[in-house]
């Protein structure tokens, strides 16, 4: 767990991820560490926000073993998937501003809208900060940050 912990990432595609430590690319041992062996035999169940104040999320799971690579493709699969129409509302609840001006950048047509429009805004990118486990779902929190 300390290496995806210590991953500065854009949600870009998981092999332009850096070592925050070092500032360097991950390379392709590090995306293949494994970081959930399969000494257990349930899924994994990640929990990736989709509201800016972390109001609203979705749980993906993934089965074991499950390499540093898998986690990230789950992440940037996930929110570059399409925002679902039932979602829209909860996805930018207190965001109403920021939902115009997504909105806005689609010409009004929300079917163009994806899971990461929902954190990205003019002043900052969002970045990965992590996984939390979380004792009372036991799911794993997906960190979005700016850090």
């Amino acid at each position: 767990m300390e290496l995806i912990n210590n991953i500065e990432w854009y949600f870009d595609e998981p092999k332009n991820a850096k070592i925050r430590d070092t500032q360097t690319l991950i390379t392709t041992k590090q995306l293949n560490t494994v970081v959930f062996d399969n000494s257990i035999k349930e899924n994994v169940k990640f929990c990736l926000p989709l509201n800016d104040d972390f109001l609203f999320s979705e749980t993906r799971e993934l089965a074991r073993p499950i390499t540093v690579r898998q986690i990230l493709k789950l992440i940037y699969d996930f929110y570059n998937e399409p925002l679902k129409h039932k979602n829209i509302d909860e996805a930018f609840k207190n965001k109403e501003d920021w939902k115009e001006i997504v909105l806005d950048e689609y010409d009004g047509d929300c079917s163009k809208i994806i899971n990461y429009d929902v954190f990205v805004n003019i002043n900052c990118a969002p970045d990965f900060c992590g996984l939390e486990f979380d004792e009372n779902t036991g799911e794993y929190f997906v960190g979005i940050g700016p850090e």
